[in-house]
């Protein structure tokens, strides 16, 4: 088992791909975790998770000393981002916690992005979910790594970060460790997308039920690629990904077969080739004399006897 802040930080790390440093103190008998994206300008801000009687959960956003410029960038995000920020807050209510977003000291109508200020002087955003379980199964560094990944998210999605995706480069069959020339017309995959992409659809494939936990145990926590259903390459200057439909989690095994041919298999098509192999294994294997009593119009039926229910008066 991982010490708790290196838990958290390599969820928080695999799912933005960038560098987060964490700590972690204690207030009574809880412990509070603090959440930093690594910048030693002190420029970004720090997230505070921390907990009461064991039941509920608060998430707090702390800016940093030199933060007024990150604060300000925020408020003149595109508008893409501004719905990135606006599905993660439903995201959050939609797993039952209840948040609270201020911009100059005032509350942002989620549902109006468009009414926000651009000029931001400062930022506040507060989370809380109550009850949330914690047992043996579930620790406190689980709870924590689990709903600061929703937080980190709601508040990265008006920042400037998009790393590149390697996945695809692997399912392609690029070989690795070879260079790569990243041009302007090249379209990044944004972790936040993915993520938000978890948050909604979870971690189960989508075309065979795959959940890695459930198969593997501990290991497979949290783990699944996310396919992008349109071909990254083949979407328009300007496009908006669309988390809850342009996204779907998918099982590597299902992800490889969506891409053996270009464009690749809709998930639709995937589905469809599993149906027909499964039933056709499933009755190549079923008894012959299974097969013929379910079969009552063969010769077989008619010799042994075996009337048909279209024979039936």
């Amino acid at each position: 088992m991982l010490p708790d802040g290196i838990e958290i930080r390599k969820v928080l790390e695999s799912e933005f791909d960038i560098p987060f440093t964490v700590s972690k103190t204690i207030d009574g008998r809880e412990p509070v975790f603090w959440i930093t994206p690594t910048n030693p300008g002190k420029e970004l801000f720090t997230l505070k998770i921390s907990f009461q009687n064991r039941v509920r959960l608060r998430m707090e956003f702390i800016p940093e000393k030199y933060s007024v410029s990150f604060i300000q960038a925020m408020g003149h995000r595109s508008e893409e981002a501004k719905m990135r920020f606006v599905a993660y807050a439903k995201a959050l209510s939609a797993k039952g916690a209840k948040y609270s977003v201020r911009a100059n000291s005032k509350d942002l109508n989620i549902d109006a992005p468009n009414e926000w200020p651009t000029e931001w002087n400062s930022f506040e955003a507060r989370v809380t979910k109550m009850p949330v379980n914690i047992d043996a199964e579930s620790s406190y560094a689980d709870i924590a790594a689990d709903w600061s990944s929703l937080m980190m998210g709601l508040v990265l999605s008006l920042a400037d970060i998009v790393p590149i995706d390697p996945e695809e480069d692997v399912i392609q069959g690029r070989e690795e460790g070879s260079l790569q020339r990243v041009t302007t017309n090249r379209y990044e995959r944004n972790p936040l997308n993915r993520q938000l992409c978890l948050a909604i659809h979870g971690y189960a494939c989508k075309i065979c039920g795959m959940d890695f936990e459930k198969t593997y145990g501990e290991i497979g926590h949290r783990f699944i690629h996310v396919h992008h259903i349109v071909p990254v390459s083949q979407l328009g200057a300007g496009y908006v990904i669309d988390p809850l439909n342009d996204l779907i989690p998918v099982c590597p095994n299902c992800h490889a077969m969506l891409h053996r041919k270009n464009p690749p298999y809709s998930p639709d098509e995937i589905r469809e080739v599993l149906r027909v192999h499964n039933y056709s294994m499933y009755y190549k294997n079923v008894p012959s004399q299974i097969k013929k009593v379910a079969e009552p119009e063969t010769e077989y039926g008619k010799k042994e006897g075996v009337v048909s229910n279209n024979n039936r008066r």
